[in-house]
């Protein structure tokens, strides 16, 4: 499963983490009709800031604005991949008795 921690840095110093999953992926290629995957070198600010938006409107953590009022309260948004989800690798087991 694809996952992000997105890390929103508002104009007042506070900073606010969110978790990006499922649904905010659907979103994401649904708004900018791009598969989230195919980010790498493609990458636009828009696209992250939305990101961060997104995330905190899921959580409802977004002020009751719209983007572009929410993005002028805002400094940065870092959006770091998760690669492995799992807090601990899974371990294999056998199946041969």
């Amino acid at each position: 499963m694809l996952r992000a921690q997105i890390k929103v840095t508002y104009g007042d110093g506070r900073v606010v983490e969110f978790d990006g999953k499922g649904r905010l992926w659907i979103d994401f290629e649904s708004k900018f009709d791009m598969s989230v995957v195919e980010l790498d070198g493609k990458v636009r600010l828009t696209h992250f800031w939305w990101m961060g938006y997104m995330a905190a409107k899921m959580e409802n953590k977004h002020g009751g604005v719209e983007f572009s009022a929410w993005a002028d309260g805002v400094d940065d948004v870092d959006v770091d991949w998760i690669t492995d989800p799992l807090e601990k690798r899974a371990t294999p087991i056998s199946s041969e008795s």
